[in-house]
């Protein structure tokens, strides 16, 4: 009997699998032998197998699941066949959806990293204009790094979006003026993350009007406490003769999910300011 039939060897070698993949499809009754020789415990395979094990592998290379193969030669038909190919395709559809859209995440953070290649000068202030931005916020003032760490918790998981705080600018705090007083203690400061859809229908979302800021670069501070480099904030407002404008937003540039060393975490703080003779915003 056995001269008609091929051994596991033989039949793995054919379809270039191996042979414990052969005995896997035997323990889960993929595909079993059709003769196991008593006295050895050797597997033969049939050569109408050859056929079979080539189905299995394609539907493999397909990226078919094992369950959904096992599911595949049972009772098998043309419709049952045509359906199980088709729910397959929909699902590598929707995969290769997920993954475009990752690819596209992924692109938009190494090209904001590859930005920041060379870190901007820190402590120098500088005036620039923002366009209308949008923001996601609860609007609830916290003070210290445990408030923030949760406020910051909640809002990821109501934004639910994929991967929306690694590599970017959208993490920080907004606060009144008093942001830039000098305390000791935690300043209270109202967690938010930017938002690049304007279409996003939210309760909890914010508009930020456009408008001329004076900015800074610093490394000295984090968002609970008051860094020694907002003096200069401060001697820039007094000497051009500014007033702020609205809310002061305290932003992380570089933070803990890119690096563990401290001496690499970058702010920024961008200050909404208006001539100090000028009528303040409404």
């Amino acid at each position: 009997m056995k001269k008609d039939l091929l051994s596991i060897t033989e039949l793995a070698k054919l379809r270039r699998v191996t042979s414990e993949t052969l005995r896997y499809y035997d323990r889960i009754g993929l595909m079993k032998p059709v003769y196991t020789d008593p006295a050895t415990n050797y597997r033969y395979y049939s050569i109408r197998q050859y056929e079979r094990l080539g189905t299995i592998k394609e539907l493999r290379q397909l990226g078919m699941s094992i369950e959904s193969i096992l599911d595949y030669f049972h009772d098998r038909n043309v419709k049952k066949s045509t359906e199980i190919l088709m729910h397959h395709y929909y699902l590598l559809q929707e995969e290769i959806r997920k993954k475009m859209l990752l690819s596209k995440i992924l692109s938009r953070k190494l090209l904001f990293l590859k930005e920041l290649a060379e870190p901007p000068v820190s402590d120098v202030v500088f005036e620039c204009h923002f366009p209308k931005r949008y923001m996601i916020t609860f609007g609830e003032e916290a003070g210290g790094p445990r408030e923030h760490a949760y406020a910051f918790t909640k809002l990821e998981w109501y934004l639910n979006e994929t991967a929306p705080i690694l590599a970017s600018d959208r993490v920080g705090v907004y606060a009144s003026e008093r942001l830039l007083e000098k305390s000791e203690d935690y300043i209270p400061a109202v967690p938010m993350l930017f938002v690049e859809d304007s279409d996003i229908e939210s309760e909890y979302k914010q508009e930020i009007p456009h408008g001329q800021y004076i900015c800074m670069y610093y490394h000295d501070g984090s968002l609970e406490q008051y860094p020694p480099s907002f003096e200069l904030i401060k001697d820039y407002l007094r000497v051009h003769d500014y007033a702020v404008n609205g809310k002061i937003f305290q932003i992380y540039k570089i933070d803990v999910t890119l690096t563990s060393d401290p001496k690499e975490t970058l702010m920024e703080i961008q200050v909404p300011v208006r001539p100090a003779d000028q009528a303040a915003a409404t």
